[in-house]
């Protein structure tokens, strides 16, 4: 059975059986009631721009909606009961691919952080792109680093987030097993001279959990 995994990221949605949480960010939800609506062409980069909208009240007019994975498509349908598309890559290359040579322009609702590499390469095959931020992510500087003392597994949700672990505990995390969630995040731990031992591409926190106990 698996037990003394670490998720650090932003808080769970739910407790997830044999996983501590590091809440390392705390995502900030910003007021949008003064846009009423949105429509267009739409494109979520996470399911927290959505309930950002619920959040303010604000309406979805759109025929065509773009979301970076299939838990934030789950969110639309449950929030809005609307579709999207989802690319079979789920990350911010996948969305982007996605659209390329379809799409003029598009409205992206989501971080302040969201990936200048996904935007500049959109932009740059011909697509023009209105950015809501719908949250922001912010270091939460109340979280208790001392749970790592009991775990040698870290799961790693965001490239942020190992940035903040590793401003906070530096050499101390040699020694751990590491595990990314996402390219980007891989790419971060690679920069800062640790190897992962495996790269999950969807955010499926139980189903990795899973994986990770055929391992010990």
């Amino acid at each position: 059975m698996v037990h003394n995994i670490a998720y650090v990221g932003a808080p769970l949605d739910r407790e997830v059986k044999g996983v501590e949480q590091l809440p390392v960010l705390k995502i900030v939800y910003q007021d949008l009631s003064g846009l009423s609506e949105i429509k267009g062409v739409l494109v979520f980069t996470s399911k927290r721009g959505i309930i950002s909208l619920r959040m303010s009240n604000v309406s979805i007019r759109s025929n065509r909606i773009y979301c970076i994975g299939e838990q934030t498509a789950h969110y639309l349908k449950k929030i809005f009961s609307l579709d999207c598309k989802v690319p079979q890559e789920q990350n911010t290359e996948g969305l982007a691919a996605l659209m390329i040579g379809t799409e003029k322009s598009v409205t992206i609702v989501g971080s302040d952080n969201i990936s200048k590499k996904f935007i500049d390469k959109i932009k740059e095959n011909g697509i023009k792109v209105k950015h809501i931020i719908a949250y922001k992510i912010e270091e939460n500087t109340s979280v208790d680093y001392g749970i790592l003392d009991r775990t040698g597994v870290l799961l790693v949700g965001s490239s942020k987030s190992f940035e903040l672990l590793h401003r906070r505990l530096g050499e101390k995390l040699k020694g751990k097993s590491i595990y990314a969630i996402g390219k980007p995040t891989a790419k971060k731990i690679r920069s800062f001279g640790y190897e992962p031992k495996e790269v999950f591409d969807t955010p499926n926190i139980e189903t990795i959990v899973t994986i990770l106990a055929t391992k010990r």
